[in-house]
């Protein structure tokens, strides 16, 4: 069947994501080319730029990317703790987001696109109504869990969800520092203090 324009956009789309994602991994964001990045992905810059209207556009469809498949990886998890106490549902949530923690080249993409927020107003709003979608999407996840085990938290899901990008961000520049103690457990103690829930619950 011959694509349509639209899909063949979508996979040009997705192509010169995907080789962004290489590059990073292998060279950092400093090292992105857009030049490279389009040889590689076999297209021509007038392709890259009837996709993405420049670098930084392309760096936010790339952390969309993985943001939001990193929270239907989670929505996944939590539905397969279905039956479940609270705490195995906290327990769960808690492990992904510490190993996501240590994926230090998203850590490093989310830090080096905060610092180039505070830096141009332009690209601000763009990156802000990003964090605004990704926050959204974590708090329909944290709302079903509230909403399953019947809970009143101490904060809004919204809320919650801030947090947790939040400590997720600090967590992930931090780093192993002598003294701090496991991300799953910290992780952990925050969905208990402001969810609820606790070891006694086994």
């Amino acid at each position: 069947m011959r694509k349509t324009r639209e899909q063949s956009r979508l996979e040009t789309r997705e192509r010169l994501i995907s080789s962004a994602h290489a590059a990073i991994r292998r060279e950092g964001i400093g090292g992105l080319s857009l030049r490279r990045l389009c040889d590689e992905a076999g297209y021509s810059q007038g392709a890259f730029y009837s996709n993405f209207a420049s670098r930084d556009d392309l760096l936010l469809a790339l952390m969309e990317r993985h943001v939001l498949a990193e929270v239907e990886t989670l929505r996944r998890l939590v539905e397969d703790t279905h039956g479940k106490v609270l705490d195995d549902v906290l327990e769960t949530v808690a492990a992904r987001l510490a190993d996501l923690a240590k994926e230090t080249e998203w850590s490093l993409l989310a830090i080096e696109l905060q610092l180039h927020a505070q830096r141009d107003a332009h690209f601000a709003d763009a990156y802000n109504a990003a964090k605004i979608a990704y926050h959204a999407e974590f708090a329909l996840l944290v709302d079903e869990i509230l909403r399953r085990h019947h809970l009143t938290p101490a904060l809004p899901p919204l809320q919650i969800a801030i947090g947790l990008y939040a400590l997720w961000s600090g967590l992930a520049v931090q780093g192993t520092v002598p003294g701090a103690g496991p991300r799953d457990e910290i992780f952990l103690a925050f969905l208990r203090a402001i969810i609820g829930g606790s070891p006694s619950q086994r």
